[in-house]
């Protein structure tokens, strides 16, 4: 049986989906972005930040910088990452303002598998 694409999810990430996650990139200071996807296609983005008080007064000096870095390489790279991932998610990991490492976790689905008393995964 099939399973139909929801509508709203996007197969591929367009220049519209790469501006609100390269503003996202802009904004965290120390955290982390996923993006999941579901069937080829991009369901959600989360934001998980850590607001680290001893770094309180760096963050005026990271804004100005924010507005003058080049995100297309890192842009490219999550692009890229993302174009064969069938299931899973990809997180891109900020440490002081800056994009540190990608993550990439693959989930693979198996149909029709039972196990010893007939159940499935």
């Amino acid at each position: 049986m099939a399973i139909a694409k929801n509508t709203t999810a996007l197969s591929k990430i367009n220049s519209g989906t790469m501006k609100i996650i390269t503003k996202l990139l802009k904004d965290v200071f120390h955290g982390e972005i996923t993006l999941i996807v579901q069937n080829s296609c991009l369901i959600q983005v989360e934001r998980n930040e850590k607001i680290r008080l001893a770094d309180i007064a760096k963050y005026d000096q990271y804004a100005a910088k924010a507005t003058l870095t080049n995100y297309d390489s890192i842009c490219k790279k999550i692009q890229q990452e993302f174009s064969s991932l069938e299931y899973g998610n990809i997180v891109i990991i900020i440490k002081s303002g800056r994009v540190v490492q990608v993550e990439r976790t693959e989930k693979h689905r198996f149909q029709g598998f039972t196990g010893m008393d007939g159940e499935g995964i």
